[in-house]
């Protein structure tokens, strides 16, 4: 959301399936204003999902938790997690895991965005990640970009 990006989602999946703790830690008086208007009024791909027994996870908080139960019970392929302890957790159940930086890396190959803008919007949030981390996507990106570029042409052919 606050990368301006939440569209992605719906670019790469059917659906999105949220659960009730990540929705109530959207909904949170820190939260921005931005996130709590786009959760309040979810796009129609995203759907809430209550869990009605949770089992929390040990050293996990309860959306990680939640996320993970719901990812089992709807017998999803993956889930999209950035919390490390989570991301291990989710490997452990053997579900696939992808992370804010990873989607918006895929955006950034199929040229629905470009990285850096998306990235220096990431780093003006509360959102934490390595700066190597953020360093190698970037440069993973113009690597990628420089192998794509149109080869010029030439003046002294016909056309």
């Amino acid at each position: 959301m606050l990368v301006g990006c939440a569209d992605i989602l719906e670019r790469l999946f059917d659906q999105v399936l949220v659960p009730g703790a990540v929705r109530d830690e959207l909904l949170r008086l820190n939260a921005p204003e931005i996130v709590k208007a786009w959760i309040r009024r979810p796009p129609p791909w995203l759907k809430v999902e209550q869990i009605p027994k949770v089992r929390p996870i040990h050293g996990l908080h309860p959306g990680e938790s939640e996320a993970l139960q719901l990812a089992l019970q709807a017998k999803a392929a993956g889930v999209l997690m950035d919390d490390l302890d989570g991301r291990k957790a989710a490997r452990r159940l053997g579900l696939s895991v992808a992370g804010t930086v990873g989607l918006l890396e895929r955006a950034a190959e199929a040229g629905w965005i470009k990285l850096p803008e998306a990235v220096a919007r990431l780093r003006q949030t509360n959102f934490f990640i390595a700066p190597e981390v953020l360093n190698q996507v970037l440069e993973r990106d113009r690597s990628r970009r420089a192998l794509v570029r149109p080869i010029a042409k030439d003046p002294g052919l016909p056309r």
